[in-house]
C-alpha cells in the first residue's frame, strides 16, 4: 500500500484528503504542523508528499529546498496545491507537481498515480 503524507495548516483540509485517500487505498498520514515536516516526512518515508503551499509562517518553497538539499530525503516526490496559481515558484522549488484548488480528487490521484506508477490505485 503506498503512502501518501499531507502537509496541511488546515486540519480539517488536511482530515477530509486523508479521509478520501484513504477510501482509494492509499495509506495517507498527516504531519501535526509544518515545522516538523523533515522529521514527519523522515520518520514516515512516504510515496508522495501532498504540500499546500501556504503553511501558516512557512511556504512550501522553502520547506521544499530544505528537503531537496537533504540527502536522505531529496529524492521524496512532492506535490504542491495552492489556492492562488503559485506553479511557477513551485516547480522551481523543485515540485513534482501543482495543483490549483479547487481540484477535483481524481487530478489528485492522477498526479499521486504518475508519481508512483507501479502502484495504481494505491493497491500494490
Amino acid at each position: 500500500m503506498a503512502t501518501v503524507m499531507i502537509i496541511e495548516d488546515d486540519p480539517h483540509m488536511a482530515r477530509m484528503l486523508a479521509t478520501l485517500l484513504e477510501f482509494e487505498g492509499y495509506a495517507a498520514v498527516i504531519c501535526p504542523s509544518p515545522e516538523q515536516a523533515l522529521d514527519c516526512i523522515r520518520e514516515a518515508r512516504p510515496d508522495v508528499v501532498v504540500m499546500d503551499f501556504y503553511l501558516g509562517k512557512a511556504r512550501a518553497p522553502g520547506l521544499l529546498q530544505a528537503l531537496r538539499a537533504d540527502p536522505e530525503l531529496h529524492a521524496a516526490r512532492v506535490i504542491i496545491v495552492s489556492g492562488d496559481d503559485q506553479g511557477a515558484a513551485a516547480r522551481a522549488a523543485g515540485a513534482d507537481r501543482f495543483l490549483l484548488k479547487p481540484f477535483a480528487i481524481e487530478e489528485l490521484l492522477e498526479a499521486i498515480r504518475d508519481l508512483i506508477p507501479s502502484r495504481q490505485g494505491g493497491q500494490g
